[in-house]
C-alpha cells in the first residue's frame, strides 16, 4: 500500500524525519498496538482501530517523557498508512492529547491530509493547544484551503492565540468576500483583544495590522436613550 493520504509529501517527510530522530522502536516490538505490518492493516475494522487509538489517548499525562514520545510515534506511523479518514481523524485526536513535539507536528501536518474532516480535526485540535507556533500553519490553511469549513476552523483556532502573529494572520478572513469568515475573523478579533467594535471589519482590520485601536463605542445609558427618542 502507497503512502498518499497526505496531499503534500512535504508535510511526510516532517513526520518521517521526526519519527526517525525520536529513536523510538518498530511496531513489532510494541504489544499494545493491533496492527504492526502496513500489510496487515486492512484486517482490522475501522471500529477496532478506533478503539485502540482511543485507548492510547487515555495514556496521554501531558509530559515529553520518553515513553509519551513512544505512544506519539505509533499515533504517527499509523497515520501514514490508515486508509480510513474517520480513523485519521481518531489518530488527530489522540495526538493532541499528547504534549511531545511529534504531536504537534502531527496535527500541523494533518493539515495537508485529503479529508476536509480531518483537516478540519487538525485546525480545531491546534486551537484547544492554543501554541503560538501554529500560527504559520494555520494561516496557510485560512488562506489555501479551498474547503469553507477549513478555513472557518482555521480562524477559529487563530482567536485562541493571543499574539500579533495571529491578529495578523487574521486579516485574510477579514479581507474575504465570504461574510462566514468575515464574522468568524471578526469574533477572533474579539477573543484576542477583548474589545468589541461590533460588525464593523474596516475597524477590526486597523487594529489586526497594527493600527492605533480607535475607541470602542460608548453604550448609551437607559436615560440618555429615553432623552434621544423623545420629541421634546
Amino acid at each position: 500500500m502507497s503512502i498518499h493520504r497526505f496531499r503534500t509529501p512535504q508535510s511526510l517527510l516532517v513526520v518521517c524525519a521526526l519519527v526517525t530522530l525520536s529513536g523510538c522502536h518498530s511496531f513489532l516490538g510494541y504489544r499494545g498496538w493491533p496492527f504492526p505490518e502496513r500489510e496487515r492493516t486492512s484486517f482490522h475494522t475501522p471500529a477496532m482501530r478506533i478503539d485502540t487509538i482511543r485507548q492510547f489517548a487515555g495514556r496521554a499525562d501531558g509530559t515529553d517523557s520518553a515513553e509519551q514520545r513512544e505512544l506519539t510515534d505509533q499515533l504517527a506511523r499509523q497515520i501514514q498508512i490508515e486508509p480510513d479518514p474517520l480513523v485519521r481523524t481518531a489518530i488527530i485526536g489522540a495526538a493532541a492529547e499528547f504534549r511531545t513535539p511529534l504531536g504537534q507536528q502531527i496535527l500541523e501536518a494533518g493539515l495537508n491530509d485529503a479529508d476536509q474532516a480531518v483537516r478540519v480535526a487538525c485546525c480545531q485540535a491546534l486551537g484547544r493547544r492554543a501554541e503560538t507556533r501554529s500560527v504559520a500553519s494555520l494561516s496557510r490553511a485560512l488562506g489555501d484551503d479551498k474547503e469553507i469549513d477549513v478555513r472557518l476552523a482555521a480562524a477559529e483556532a487563530l482567536g485562541a492565540m493571543n499574539s500579533p502573529e495571529s491578529m495578523a494572520a487574521l486579516v485574510i478572513a477579514l479581507d474575504d468576500r465570504d461574510p462566514a469568515l468575515q464574522y468568524v475573523g471578526v469574533q477572533s478579533m474579539k477573543s484576542i483583544t477583548g474589545q468589541d467594535y461590533g460588525g464593523d471589519v474596516a475597524k477590526w482590520r486597523q487594529v489586526a495590522t497594527g493600527g492605533a485601536p480607535p475607541a470602542a463605542p460608548e453604550t448609551p445609558s437607559i436615560a440618555e436613550r429615553i432623552r434621544r427618542a423623545s420629541p421634546f
